[in-house]
C-alpha cells in the first residue's frame, strides 16, 4: 500500500471502498479533509458454486443456522 494511505489508515482515518469498472475496487482514506488512495484491487470470484446452492435448496433460514451450529 502506498505510504500515505497507510499513514492515514494508522491515524484513524475512514476508509472507503470504491468500486470501478469491470471488477476492481480501490480503498480510500479520508483525514483532515484530504483523500489518500490505496493500491487497485481486483474482485475474486464468488464462492457460491452450483452443488452449494443444490444443497441448500427448499431449506429454511432456521434450518441453515442449525445446520451451521453442529
Amino acid at each position: 500500500m502506498p505510504a500515505g494511505f497507510t499513514r492515514c489508515v494508522s491515524r484513524g482515518g475512514r476508509v472507503r471502498t470504491k468500486r470501478l469498472s469491470g471488477k476492481r475496487y480501490i480503498r480510500i482514506c479520508f483525514l483532515g479533509g484530504k483523500s489518500f488512495a490505496g493500491e487497485v484491487h481486483t474482485r475474486k470470484a464468488a464462492r457460491s458454486t452450483a452443488r452449494t446452492r443444490r444443497g441448500l435448496r427448499g431449506v429454511t433460514k432456521k434450518k441453515r443456522k442449525r445446520r451451521r451450529r453442529k
